[in-house]
């Protein structure tokens, strides 16, 4: 037992001793790289002060190809301020792209190679950079360069007063004095005012009134049903059914105008989902469009958005004896909050107000995510938000940064990008320039 003890200790001894050689190696030839190196680059720096820039530039590589060495880095960007100095700016952008690929760039240089794509016009590569470097770094310059892209807009300008949130085509409906046409989303007439009411289009059809009756129209106008069974008002649109109100009751119509089923309600609200909020004896439930229950009637108000639904991106606002909260399509809340008011959802944070009737955000979980103080708001969408401040609107992003000036007179919500703002009194249509890409 001994000898084993003594024969595991020399064993032992000889490993930490050949460790200890093998260390004292490594240091010897890293001194050495490092004196070796230092040379070269002390030859660089003379070709520096004399501003023979291609000269240093090549001594410097030379410096980094012959040797790896703990001063690698610093000599690398050492070269990138040549090139800059020496206005090699080809060379300069090449260094930094190749520094990202192999991740050794630093801030300043994601910076640089994002706003020369920005200059460029190469918007899609600046937003690729901007995205890898602020996954290495907490930059503000990066971040607000990022949301400087993200909430660039173009504005076109209209005649029209009066207009409706359009849904899921960017087909708004309008008012010219009494009658109702369409435009796009560059202003441009597409169906002219003729129509006594429009609906927005949802898909390729929309439902309009003429002469008094309710009818189907395609994207060029052409009719393609037409109200026979005596429908007084069509209060929404979605999908291939409508809301529609006859004999003082609402009913669920195809778009065709055919009934759905026989049941009757106090009112009624579509979703592109599928379903759709009811009312019977003061209280709101859901069914399907085959009209079969999907939620008991248990909710004393539902919260229509801008696209006159209810819910969105799974999602719905209703309203019990406690105040406003959010359900999902099975009926759970998804908080334990509950509000005082509250707007439709869009598709992001919901604009929640307090008993004092300011507004802030949510996102469900926690009671707010941007406090209470604006004096109106709509409900994120595109990832902003409509809020009114000192009596004009403007826009948000999530972290409470006004990213579109509060200057309007009236501002409804993003959708697809596109947006409908007011201001002197004529409706303007306000694009994200590159949603595309985000």
């Amino acid at each position: 037992m001994v000898r084993k003890k003594m024969l595991l200790f020399q064993l032992l001894s000889a490993f930490l001793i050949m460790v200890s050689v093998l260390m004292s190696i490594v240091v010897v030839k890293m001194q050495d790289a490092q004196r070796g190196q230092a040379l070269i680059v002390q030859q660089a720096e003379e070709f520096y002060k004399d501003k023979l820039y291609m000269r240093a530039i090549n001594t410097y590589q030379e410096a980094v190809r012959s040797y790896t060495t703990p001063n690698n880095p610093t000599i690398e960007r050492g070269i990138l301020q040549i090139y800059k100095e020496a206005g090699k700016t080809e060379e300069y952008y090449e260094l930094i792209k190749d520094r990202i690929e192999e991740r050794k760039a630093e801030e300043d240089e994601y910076m640089a190679l994002s706003q020369l794509y920005v200059d460029e016009g190469n918007i899609k590569r600046a937003i690729e950079t901007l995205q890898i470097g602020m996954k290495q770094y907490e930059s503000a310059p990066m971040k607000a360069l990022y949301e400087e892209i993200r909430y660039d807009t173009d504005l076109v300008s209209t005649n029209v007063e009066t207009v409706k949130c359009p849904q899921d085509q960017w087909y708004i409906p309008y008012a010219d004095g009494s009658l109702w046409g369409y435009m796009d989303s560059d202003a441009n007439m597409i169906l002219t005012p003729q129509y006594e009411e429009a609906l927005p289009f949802t898909g390729n059809y929309a439902v309009v009134k003429i002469k008094g009756v309710y009818t189907l129209i395609d994207r060029i106008g052409d009719w393609y049903a037409i109200d026979k069974i005596g429908i007084e008002e069509v209060t929404g649109a979605s999908n291939s059914y409508i809301v529609g109100k006859k004999n003082g009751k609402y009913g669920i119509y195809t778009n065709t105008f055919q009934a759905v089923t026989n049941l009757d309600y106090d009112d009624a609200v579509l979703s592109s989902n599928g379903l759709c909020f009811v009312k019977q004896n003061g209280l709101w439930g859901v069914i399907n469009c085959n009209g079969e229950s999907v939620l008991d009637f248990a909710y004393d108000d539902v919260v229509r958005n801008s696209r006159n639904e209810a819910f969105a991106s799974g999602y719905a606002v209703v309203k019990d004896a406690s105040g406003y909260f959010i359900i999902d399509e099975e009926g759970k809340p998804l908080g334990e909050f509950h509000y005082a008011d509250a707007k439709g959802m869009e598709g992001g944070l919901l604009a929640v107000a307090d008993k004092n009737g300011k507004w802030g955000f949510t996102d469900g979980v926690s009671e707010t995510v941007i406090k209470y103080q604006y004096e109106d708001a709509h409900s994120f969408s595109d990832s902003i938000a409509a809020v009114k401040k000192g009596g004009e609107w403007g826009y948000i992003s999530k972290d409470g940064k006004v990213v579109i000036e509060v200057n309007y007179e009236d501002a409804m919500p993003f959708y697809k990008g596109e947006s409908l703002v007011k201001n002197m009194g004529l409706y303007e249509i306000l694009t994200l320039r590159y949603y595309e890409y985000f």
